[in-house]
């Protein structure tokens, strides 16, 4: 195996060249009986969450500076623990196709979906195909806070990858500035969109401070084990909490010396979730250290939805939202997503929005313009925040995603 010891200037906190994620071949999906098609019935329980002492070794991998297996090797990153400063902007590459594009929205979403409304990624507008590369590289020389994400054709640096993540970490500072992942179209062209989304969430991951492989005996439950298995609506939550961690109890730089549990802070290992099911869709948001994380969860479908013949014109989903305010009020209401399946472009439309005691949240509904690429969808404009899902059932029968703004956290379920 080759060693590849990581320099200090400019660097991959993560694989470098080229990153295929471990775990070999995939976790098998479950294929689950299609549920019936009640209405959905809103709810409050608990779910359990990885305890501050699991967080904290899962971490020390990330930090320790010790090797691990890469795609094609053994590799060794720099110790310590480091993220960007801020959330930096994501940039997709100009011609992407819309299967490409559609991916790399809904990865960005999952990321999005653990962390604080206020430390999202924000999607920039797309960087041209001859933007300038770093002399005698494949890596782009993107700006300071930037983050650029490709489909391209015949990745090179890459050794027969998948993929790969760079990040740039400049002289005077020891966190990341600017950061690329990219992903061979070749590779992904007749793969499902759920493993394009996977990888493109293990490379992002990399490049926002988990910069290892962790092992699949003790996490075999994390994207940065296996990159390859389905991301149903949400990260794994060990991954999820490490990003909080990170974004939220640490600074941008923690020195190796420094990694210790004590760095969690108080931590809670249990959530209070909002949400229901309908159809072949599970929905609701997840409470605890104070962050809010939508999810959704079904069965996938078998064709893309612009390829399901049996289906034409407009097709509507109706079905429920519940969530959050920024207050920890609960909200509940009507969902509506509808297409055009002549242009793939539609409305997420949520009304009779409502708080627990029985009163109108804002002026009681929201509004979005929505495009679909494959199975997923996001919003294009509207009222403020965003809106991101996919459809679930082997038909197509449901739909899922989330709602999030700055006063509002929200998941939602729907059958057409």
């Amino acid at each position: 195996m080759r060693t590849l010891l990581i320099g200090a200037i400019i660097t991959a906190l993560t694989c470098l060249s080229a990153c295929g994620g471990g775990g070999g071949g995939g976790s098998p999906t479950t294929i689950a009986p299609e549920p019936s098609t009640d209405p959905a019935r809103i709810a409050q329980t608990r779910s359990d969450l990885p305890s501050a002492a699991r967080i904290y070794d899962y971490l020390y991998i990330h930090g320790s500076g010790a090797p691990y297996e890469g795609f094609d090797g053994t590799y060794q990153g720099l110790p310590g623990l480091r993220r960007f400063a801020s959330p930096p902007t994501v940039r997709l590459r100009a011609g992407m196709s819309d299967r490409e594009t559609a991916s790399a929205h809904y990865a960005v979403a999952l990321i999005n979906r653990a962390l604080p409304y206020d430390l999202h990624l924000r999607i920039g507008p797309a960087f041209p195909d001859d933007y300038p590369q770093r002399s005698g590289t494949y890596f782009r020389d993107a700006p300071t806070g930037e983050l650029f994400i490709e489909f391209t054709e015949g990745l090179r640096n890459t050794d027969g990858a998948p993929g790969f993540a760079y990040s740039d970490v400049g002289t005077t500072t020891p966190i990341p500035t600017s950061a690329q992942v990219g992903l061979n179209s070749e590779g992904f062209r007749r793969r499902p969109d759920h493993q394009a989304v996977s990888v493109l969430v293990h490379e992002l991951l990399h490049t926002l401070g988990l910069g290892a492989h962790v092992p699949g005996d003790t996490y075999p439950d994390s994207n940065m084990f296996d990159a390859w298995f389905r991301l149903d609506g949400a990260l794994p939550a060990i991954d999820a909490a490490a990003l909080q961690v990170l974004y939220t109890r640490l600074g941008a730089y923690t020195p190796r010396e420094d990694l210790s549990p004590a760095m969690l802070g108080a931590w809670e290992d249990e959530s209070m979730d909002i949400g229901g099911s309908i159809g072949p869709v599970t929905f609701g948001v997840r409470h605890a250290n104070d962050v809010d994380m939508p999810f959704t969860a079904g069965r996938e479908p078998a064709t893309a939805l612009a390829d399901n013949r049996a289906l034409t014109g407009t097709v509507t989903w109706n079905g429920k939202l519940a969530g959050y305010t920024a207050s920890q009020a609960t909200v509940a209401g009507d969902a509506a997503i509808s297409v055009s399946l002549d242009t793939m472009n539609g409305r997420a439309d949520f009304s009779e929005l409502e708080t627990g005691d029985g009163s109108a949240w804002g002026d009681g509904d929201l509004g979005y313009t929505i495009t679909v690429g494959g199975n997923y969808f996001r919003s294009t404009g509207g009222d403020a925040g965003t809106v991101n899902g996919q459809f679930y059932g082997s038909s197509h029968q449901g739909a899922g995603g989330s709602v999030e703004r700055a006063d509002l956290t929200a998941a939602f379920g729907a059958v057409r």
